[in-house]
């Protein structure tokens, strides 16, 4: 493991001694990735828990998730796709970065670090959005003992929540493609996140155009990987995602059929005092004492959250 740099993360919250130590990490095709481990200054002793990013979300954006899950004994990396963030090489426009390439070189590439790194421990893993259904195509999926997602889903966009469905066609479908292909990359400020190569983009949105999402492109072998998943999953719908509504999630649940407990936590506004959490809000760290208690509850294995729980079939 290469250690490049070390800091002490506090707060009130967490009321334990966290360490962050940005680390590189290979993937698969052995290209460097930028990441950040959080630790006990103390050590911890429990399973070690990948936080794996939405979209175009750098690492930074779920320290204080990271830093929550290490206080309670959880050794927690965040980690950034190939030129995303840290993860980034020269000009995006020169970028042949596909969604594909974070899903089938960068999660497995992590994946066996953590193995590497954590010998004898279990592997969880917290996936935001893409996040979560990048282990599918991982092909070393088996190493993730327990999987909890947020706001992950089937992206097709006649699945979303009108009147945002239309802003998602008229954008992915119409405008944001020719301005990638263009520019060779996707300007941030459209899609609310940080600057995305222009392939990445390209192939997302043909995914998101299409009923079946990605398990309707022939191109993607990938897709038989799912059936190698094994472990609990658990899909987090949020009541005002309009992006993850409860057919969007439900639509990629079904594919981690293999699962040997696959449910569903509707995450109602009421749970979290009334705020608004949307696609992103989950990681947040005012929820810190309302929805990420339960997070830990589940990863932990407990089967009796207060929030509703249903099976998917």
């Amino acid at each position: 493991m290469t250690v490049v740099a070390e800091k002490r993360v506090g707060r009130p919250a967490i009321e334990a001694d966290v360490i962050s130590r940005d680390v590189k990490v290979p993937a698969d095709d052995a290209r460097p990735l930028a990441a950040t481990l959080y630790e006990l200054s103390a050590g911890g002793e429990g399973p070690i828990t990948a936080i794996a990013a939405g979209a175009g979300i750098q690492r930074r954006y779920y320290g204080r998730f990271a830093a929550y899950l290490a206080g309670h004994g959880r050794p927690t990396l965040t980690f950034d796709y190939r030129d995303i963030g840290g993860s980034r090489a020269g000009s995006l426009k020169d970028s042949k970065v596909r969604m594909r390439d974070w899903c089938i070189l960068d999660v497995p590439g992590v994946l066996a670090w953590m193995a590497r790194e954590y010998p004898g421990r279990p592997i969880h893993w917290v996936g935001h959005s893409m996040g979560g259904f990048a282990t599918g195509l991982a092909h070393n999926n088996h190493l993730v003992a327990r999987q909890l997602n947020i706001a992950t889903l089937n992206g097709y966009w006649g699945r979303m929540a009108v009147p945002e469905r239309y802003r998602v066609r008229i954008l992915m479908g119409m405008l944001g493609v020719p301005i990638a292909r263009t520019l060779g990359y996707l300007p941030g400020f459209l899609m609310g996140g940080e600057d995305m190569p222009g392939p990445a983009f390209v192939e997302w949105a043909g995914w998101c155009m299409t009923p079946d999402f990605l398990f309707g492109d022939a191109t993607l072998a990938e897709r038989s990987n799912f059936a190698r998943y094994r472990g609990p999953v658990r899909f987090a719908q949020i009541e005002d995602d309009v992006w993850g509504t409860p057919a969007a999630v439900e639509a990629m649940a079904r594919n981690f059929r293999t699962s040997i407990d696959n449910s569903t936590w509707r995450i109602r506004s009421s749970d979290a005092g009334g705020a608004k959490i949307g696609h992103h809000g989950f990681f947040r760290d005012q929820f810190s004492d309302t929805l990420w208690p339960s997070a830990l509850a589940w990863l932990a294995g407990a089967s009796a959250d207060k929030p509703a729980r249903s099976p998917l079939s």
